[in-house]
């Protein structure tokens, strides 16, 4: 993994606010496409300031909170577990209403007040969070004053916050994360003390690659093993096996999050961050679906405040649920969260950052949805939205095995590339258009017969996708054009070399059923008869239809 990269783009992703669960978590099983509403999932549009909301509704499974305020007012209590809660769910916005609603109860609670400096304060999605600094500020100093009766425990948060708040230019991230790993490992048998020090030092690392092992990862997993139900540390456990390319790490505990919070929506989805790290493409692609459910329900119930952070979840979640669902050839999941999308987002006007995400619908489009209805998509006015629809209208043609129109959408991308409107595709769009052209070549050429200029363009489109780093979360191009080259290659009979290409193809994307089935195909060319049954029997148990059937023109 390229941490750097990785990292810059979820940053930009948080910027923007963007960063039922299957009855057996623990396969990835064919499943039915899920009936899901038309209407928009959603309150507020990109870009749009905090709407006034009506008062916060305390809600029932948000999982686990794990800290008690000092307050004997039973209600204060209940809003100070909420806000902890929706902290541990990263929806800040929620959190601090909730924490104010505590105060409101028991004024006297240094708790309701500390709680809200931190859930003001930066994550790691959301940084640096600068304009909260004064009113985090404003509520630790409120903390201090009442916190004579805190105990031990509460009162290192309360001067970990202290220096957190600091007087400065911004919040002290570094200082934070030192003095609360201090804190932790000075009373090691505290679940909340080590969340907090693992979070800070995450917070810290910022665009730093993190080492394996690191104390924040050791904290995490001792946390896990007494309290395998905190669903903050499994949360967090995620977000840093991710980070180190060790998804596997977090799959035992990822399958118990969504049971454990089934109304907080970013934590439903949270495991398809490991599902799709080790393969498991329709249990990522179900988990998504059942969180944008969720966050359906909890705005009907709660009507939430309205930020642009907690929009932008919504999207990533239907972005990361159609890339998974076309990961294993699941077209009716993805053309029905695709309307979703559609609906949601791509209707007036549209963030360059929220447009490019939405490129997953025009891929379900293209390789699943109606060719006719695909071909009369009218020409959009946007460079990038045009630039997306002769990808979609090309993917589209390929199955008709139509080689010269999709030949001619390949040299409309082209000419928008090189058009006066370029400078509009922004530098993710043109990387995009970049492999849009080039797939398209290759499916072309494949249609004509020519396997070996085929594998040319495909080589251009692999070398940009690689160049670029669409990042893993998920990638921004919806597959790995290596495998594509492998089809040329074996096309070609260039089996050892159609080989090697797909072990590389496949370390990045594990379990890729049609990697693997082309990888069935070269091992029965090189006399591996075993090999090649084995594959292709974990491609027939991974694609949705099957896999036999997709022609090599497609793969």
């Amino acid at each position: 993994m390229d941490w750097i990269a990785a990292r810059r783009m979820a940053l930009a992703a948080a910027a923007l606010g963007i960063t039922a669960w299957p009855a057996a978590a623990s396969r990835d099983s064919a499943l039915h496409a899920p009936a899901l509403p038309q209407e928009d999932c959603i309150v507020g549009q990109p870009g749009a300031a905090q709407a006034a909301a009506a008062a916060p509704v305390l809600v029932d499974g948000l999982g686990f909170a794990g800290i008690e305020p000092d307050s004997g007012n039973q209600e204060a209590r209940a809003w100070f577990a909420q806000g902890v809660r929706l902290i541990w769910a990263f929806d800040e916005v929620e959190a601090i209403r909730a924490f104010q609603m505590a105060q409101r109860l028991d004024p006297n609670c240094a708790m309701c007040f500390l709680g809200e400096a931190w859930a003001r304060g930066p994550t790691i999605n959301l940084s640096p969070r600068t304009g909260e600094l004064v009113a985090a500020r404003a509520a630790v100093a409120r903390a201090a004053a009442l916190g004579q009766r805190l105990g031990a425990r509460d009162r290192l948060i309360l001067r970990g916050m202290q220096i957190r708040t600091r007087r400065g230019a911004d919040f002290s991230n570094e200082a934070y994360a030192t003095y609360m790993e201090g804190a932790a490992l000075g009373m090691p048998g505290d679940d909340t003390l080590a969340i907090l020090a693992a979070d800070a030092r995450m917070i810290a690392w910022g665009e730093t690659e993190p080492p394996v092992d690191s104390l924040a990862q050791q904290l995490l997993e001792r946390v896990l093993a007494r309290s395998p139900d905190h669903g903050g540390a499994i949360h967090y456990y995620i977000h840093l096996t991710d980070w180190i390319d060790r998804q596997e790490l977090a799959v035992p505990h990822a399958e118990r999050l969504g049971l454990i919070a089934p109304a907080a929506s970013h934590l439903v989805h949270m495991p398809s961050h490991s599902f799709f790290g080790v393969g498991r493409y329709g249990d990522a692609a179900a988990v998504n679906v059942a969180a944008i459910a969720a966050d359906r329900a909890f705005v009907a119930r709660a009507r939430p405040a309205a930020s642009d952070y907690r929009v932008g979840l919504l999207a990533h979640n239907m972005h990361f649920a159609i890339e998974s669902a076309l990961a294993r050839g699941d077209g009716a999941t993805a053309l029905a969260v695709s309307r979703q999308f559609r609906e949601a987002y791509l209707s007036g006007e549209v963030d360059q950052r929220i447009r490019v995400l939405g490129s997953a619908t025009f891929y379900a489009s293209g390789l699943h949805g109606d060719i006719g209805a695909v071909l009369a998509l009218p020409e959009p006015a946007h460079v990038f939205d045009r630039a997306q629809r002769h990808y979609a209208r090309g993917e589209a043609l390929a199955r008709r095995g139509d080689a010269a129109a999709v030949r001619a959408e390949a040299a409309a991308i082209a000419r928008l590339r090189s058009g006066r409107d370029s400078p509009g595709l922004g530098r993710r769009g043109g990387q995009l258009a970049e492999v849009f052209q080039f797939v398209l070549e290759g499916r072309a050429a494949m249609l004509a017969g020519d396997p070996r200029a085929a594998a040319a363009a495909y080589r251009k489109a692999m070398e940009r996708q690689v160049a670029a780093d669409f990042g893993s979360d998920p990638p921004l191009f919806w597959y790995s054009v290596r495998r594509s080259l492998a089809a040329a290659m074996l096309e070609a009979g260039e089996h050892d070399s159609a080989r090697a290409q797909l072990y590389a193809s496949l370390r990045h994307w594990p379990n890729d059923a049609l990697a693997l089935y082309l990888l069935s195909r070269a091992d029965r060319a090189a006399g591996d008869s075993a090999s090649a049954d084995r594959n292709l029997a974990r491609a027939r148990a991974i694609w949705a239809g099957d896999v036999t059937q997709v022609p090599m023109t497609r793969i």
